[in-house]
């Protein structure tokens, strides 16, 4: 097992790939070539551009929080709360869009309606983009939702059955008791909405995190990106501060087969109709639209155009997967176990490096190691994959965890009773039963890494060139029928690993049946 001493090493050598960087780069906005100044800040408060920009952000990322919110805890309590048919196949269908990158459900769109019709000029401008966000992280409130809604103590809805209906007991007991996630996704779904790029970039809805890249990779301003970063660090800042003021419950999951669940029988026709109806809005009609531009001849030119870059972001993203595999135990460990008194610290980091915006972690990185003594990390592929273990660390250690709470504990006070060393309990103990969790982790890892784009236009070594940037590229000179068969290609290279999974759990639960 871990001891103290690596505990704390793993947490230090957190904090100093992950927040010194950034404690360094707000440092660096206070000087300029002529030593301390705040001049960059006056101009920044002067700047009335940038603030309509942010008030932007705030409205859109507000209106995508609580609108994914609202239909991702309808969306929970009928998948899990009813005896639905086929509710797993529709929670599947729901996560697919998050899995994907936003900007190939937007493309989607585009190729669909265009932009002369009438619901192509709605497209661009904020009702698209609102839409596109809200298509992809409506799967967040549902997924965190769900995990609550398996912690309520089926008793609880029993007695509150006695004297009022369904309807009742969801209103005053069910809800109130999964609040802690209500709000907890809205506050996810809001920093990852005002942190994002690539939609609005492309439907062409002017944000604040916009402002910040242009003078960045446009105008090479790193003092003007830099300061333009601070108003979008400390919504960031205030919103970890939320989330850790939320009430904490540890999580205890209840047998599937003692939860209270809805008869919805007479209903089956109409609410399947409408989870339908549901996918193909968020799913099924951008997919259309790739497909409506795709032929035997575009596929195949962009299978063979692209091949270096499928081939590069297949290297970046398997290596990715595995150091946040190995760092996502190791986290996961320290922090179920407390094997350090300091463990709220290291959850705390991970979490706020996974809701900082990419572009933020990005500049941050790049201040911090662009230098000759450090070239051997900045100018490598060893920047990437340190870019994507800070910034996915999150999802791997929480998915680890969950495995590891289930673990009973005694097993592990028997093993050390009967004499077995850390290392044995490890080895025969917790690594065999959270192997499950491990590929699970493994799997994820890899898709959001496949699918980042931002980090990578930022910290990609010269002459790397990852599938993401290509179709980025290609979607401001490039042919519809081109960036259309790039979008499958990437659809169909994030939907394998998903298919592996699914059927790999489904093995898993056929060999413990």
């Amino acid at each position: 097992m871990t001891s103290r001493a690596s505990g704390y090493l793993f947490l230090a050598l957190l904090v100093l790939l992950g927040v010194v960087p950034i404690l360094s780069m707000v440092g660096s906005t206070f000087y300029d070539a002529q030593g301390f100044s705040l001049a960059g800040y006056s101009l920044l408060f002067k700047d009335i551009a940038l603030w309509k920009s942010l008030g932007n952000s705030v409205v859109l990322a507000f209106s995508v929080a609580f609108f994914s919110t609202f239909v991702g805890t309808l969306l929970a309590i009928l998948l899990h709360k009813t005896n639905l048919y086929a509710r797993t196949l529709w929670l599947i269908l729901l996560v697919i869009p998050l899995l994907l990158p936003p900007y190939i459900i937007a493309y989607g769109w585009y190729g669909l309606v265009g932009r002369q019709s009438m619901i192509g000029q709605y497209l661009f401008g904020f009702t698209g983009t609102a839409w596109v966000l809200f298509s992809v992280y409506v799967a967040i409130p549902t997924l965190l939702i769900s995990l609550f809604l398996r912690q309520i103590n089926p008793r609880l809805e029993e007695v509150g059955l006695l004297t009022c209906s369904w309807g009742c007991v969801v209103k005053n007991i069910t809800l109130p008791l999964i609040q802690p996630a209500i709000v907890f996704s809205f506050l996810l779904v809001f920093i990852l909405s005002i942190s994002e790029l690539s939609v609005p970039n492309f439907l062409r809805y002017d944000v604040f995190v916009l402002h910040s890249f242009t003078q960045f990779s446009a105008f090479y301003d790193f003092q003007t990106a830099t300061i333009d970063t601070m108003p979008l660090l400390l919504i960031i800042l205030v919103i970890l501060w939320l989330g850790y003021a939320l009430p904490k419950r540890p999580l205890r999951f209840q047998n599937n087969a003692t939860m209270l669940q809805l008869d919805v029988s007479s209903y089956q026709l109409r609410l399947n109709g409408m989870m339908f109806l549901l996918f193909m809005v968020l799913m099924g009609l951008p997919l259309w639209g790739l497909l409506s531009h795709i032929d035997s001849s575009s596929f195949m030119t962009a299978l063979e155009k692209s091949y270096p870059a499928i081939r590069q972001s297949l290297f970046y993203a398997t290596i990715a997967s595995l150091v946040l595999l190995f760092l996502g135990f190791v986290s996961a460990y320290i922090m179920v176990y407390k094997s350090i008194k300091a463990w709220h610290w290291l959850q705390a980091v991970i979490l706020f490096l996974f809701i900082l915006s990419s572009i933020l972690l990005g500049i941050a990185l790049i201040l911090f190691w662009n230098r000759p003594a450090t070239n051997f990390i900045y100018g490598t592929s060893r920047i990437v994959f340190m870019a994507y273990g800070l910034k996915y660390l999150f999802l791997s250690s929480s998915i680890i965890q969950l495995k590891l709470k289930q673990i009973p504990s005694a097993l592990i006070e028997v093993a050390t009773l009967s004499g077995a060393s850390s290392r044995q309990i490890l080895g025969y103990i917790i690594l065999p039963l959270s192997k499950e969790a491990l590929v699970v982790s493994t799997l994820i890892g890899f898709i959001f890494t496949l699918r980042e784009s931002t980090l990578m236009m930022l910290v990609s070594p010269a002459g790397s060139t990852t599938l993401p940037l290509y179709i980025m590229t290609q979607m401001a000179n490039g042919k519809e029928g081109i960036i259309a068969s790039l979008c499958l290609i990437m659809i169909l290279l994030i939907l394998l690993p998903l298919f592996a999974l699914l059927g790999y759990t489904r093995y898993k639960g056929t060999l413990d049946d």
